[in-house]
């Protein structure tokens, strides 16, 4: 096995670990149905209220039709609110609604306990020189992804 192959095996565990196992608390689980795409766009709403959609759109590298679409599905369910632009009256800005930023916080806080535990198999050396190599890769990729924008 090739260390692209294995690198691709463990990044594939640990995502699906992170995604589809119940280690949340029974008071969180199945608090929504997972999509990405959703998750996503509250992530995203969470740290920066008042995006518009085609920055959304950006961000999550979607068409903007699907972003239509994540964004209507989350409006019906009560998540996220258009408001008035404030610098373009004519554009909407998206915010989470109270219930919006409590699942983001939710989805937040169950991705600091992935973390946590994802770190707690190693030592307080090895967890450092773990960061500082995937901060190396980020960067990279956050790199490559500017250029293609």
């Amino acid at each position: 096995m090739t260390k692209e192959e294995k690198l691709a095996d463990m990044v594939a565990e640990l995502m699906r670990v992170m995604l589809i196992s119940e280690r949340t608390p029974p008071e969180n689980q199945h608090v929504t149905k997972y999509n990405p795409l959703d998750f996503h766009t509250i992530g995203a709403l969470r740290v920066e209220p008042g995006m518009r959609s085609s920055a959304l759109a950006e961000r999550l590298g979607v068409p903007p039709t699907t972003t239509s679409s994540v964004i209507a599905r989350l409006v019906d369910r009560g998540l996220v609110q258009r408001r008035q632009d404030a610098a373009d009256k004519r554009a909407a800005a998206l915010f989470l609604t109270e219930t919006g930023a409590e699942m983001g916080q939710t989805i937040r806080n169950q991705d600091l306990r992935n973390m946590g535990l994802f770190l707690s198999a190693l030592t307080v050396d090895e967890q450092n020189e773990f960061l500082r190599l995937l901060a190396k890769i980020t960067d990279l990729v956050a790199k490559l992804d500017s250029a293609e924008a």
